[in-house]
């Protein structure tokens, strides 16, 4: 955080509340939550968010964003969440989007759905929170083109969303492979048959247009409310220890083909989009 506030960037702190992966299709209480009652797992929560960002406005590194869950599309923190449970789950977002304020005013609270294509979906889930009354700032989609649907999708939903809700949207996932080849032992998710899905060559050039369409996308939502593009994970790359499992150095990375470093380590071109737009 100290780094990225010393080179003059904002800061996006994402809470999964969960030890491991948190996304659409896995949302698990860490191991510590796990025998809390709901009002304790709504406090923890609160409590959680708040001293995280806390730590960091204190060192003077305030969060930008907030980000309360990953890839909430079927809620957060099973079962109690669940979306089958939309009001558990609405107090729990309302409790880390006021930690997150609590904190600091400034910080702005978003919330993450994958499918950046599924309109009806996100209609659904975003009628339900805000029929609840669970405050945010900014929404966040996930899209990757081979498999959440077109661009078209994407900017219909993206423009809906934005007028819908009256905020700001932004892709906060989206990535594209460079290479079809491995560089570690594990099977990389990117393959052949995703290749083509997405459309685009599975090449340094590839990659850089498939990254600079998503770009385009938001930056045509309607009346400046497309916030921007977040890649992710951009230095994944296949070293020791930088396996799925952080708690075994010997797991693999099946990422590395969809990194914006090639395997020597050298940046691909897919990096200067950032700074077309």
């Amino acid at each position: 955080a100290q780094r990225i506030k010393a080179l003059g960037m904002g800061l996006v702190v994402d809470f999964h509340y969960s030890d491991s992966w948190a996304d659409p299709g896995q949302q698990n209480k860490p191991a510590a939550w796990q025998g809390l009652s709901f009002s304790q797992l709504r406090d923890a929560v609160y409590n959680h968010t708040f001293d995280v960002l806390n730590s960091l406005e204190a060192q003077g590194t305030t969060a930008d964003i907030a980000q309360i869950g990953n890839e909430i599309n079927a809620g957060m923190l099973w079962p109690d969440g669940s979306t089958n449970n939309w009001n558990n789950l609405a107090q729990l977002l309302t409790a880390g989007a006021t930690a997150a304020k609590d904190v600091a005013g400034s910080t702005r609270v978003m919330l993450h759905l994958a499918e950046g294509g599924n309109n009806s979906q996100h209609r659904w889930w975003f009628d339900n929170a805000v029929a609840r009354g669970v405050p945010f700032d900014i929404i966040g989609v996930s899209h990757y083109i081979y498999g959440h649907g077109s661009l078209a999708s994407l900017q219909n939903n993206l423009n809906d969303l934005a007028t819908r809700y009256g905020r700001p949207v932004a892709v906060m996932e989206t990535a594209y492979g460079f290479t079809l080849a491995q560089d570690d032992s594990t099977p990389n998710i990117f393959n052949s048959a995703l290749q083509q899905a997405g459309g685009y060559p599975a090449s340094p050039a590839g990659q850089a247009a498939a990254l600079r369409d998503v770009f385009e996308v938001v930056a045509a939502v309607p009346n400046g409310r497309g916030l921007g593009v977040f890649y992710w994970e951009p230095t994944w790359t296949a070293v020791t220890g930088a396996g799925w499992d952080p708690t075994d150095p010997n797991s693999g990375n099946g990422w590395e083909n969809q990194a914006l470093f090639d395997y020597n380590s050298r940046a691909l071109p897919a990096i200067s989009v950032f700074s077309e737009f």
